[in-house]
């Protein structure tokens, strides 16, 4: 599984409403569409589920699926334009693979 956490530059929560999440919560150039299943909010897109959580303090984003890192990275990154541009809050993307986090 791959795994990001989206993390604001200047405070601790993204003031992101929920009713925003099918909006907001997804890529800008990959097409993607809302799915059920746990966490906050999910989409399927390039033929894998993403899940979005909130957690302390965040957005963990999940890939379940083959996916390339590149890829995933990419999506992960337009996500966090989105977010940006719908809160007016800074934002940075920190990768959780491996045993050290690394921020991007």
């Amino acid at each position: 599984m791959i795994e990001y956490m989206i993390r604001r530059r200047d405070g601790d929560w993204f003031d992101l409403h929920r009713d925003d999440y099918a909006e907001v919560l997804r890529p800008k150039s990959f097409g993607s569409r809302p799915i059920s299943g746990w966490g906050h909010h999910r989409i399927e897109c390039e033929n894998v589920e993403i899940s979005f959580s909130y957690e302390d303090p965040g957005i963990q984003v999940s890939f379940e699926g083959n996916i390339a890192d590149a890829k995933a990275r990419q999506i992960v990154e337009e996500t966090r334009e989105r977010i940006e541009e719908a809160t007016g809050q800074k934002g940075y993307v920190i990768s959780l693979a491996g045993d050290r986090p690394i921020r991007f």
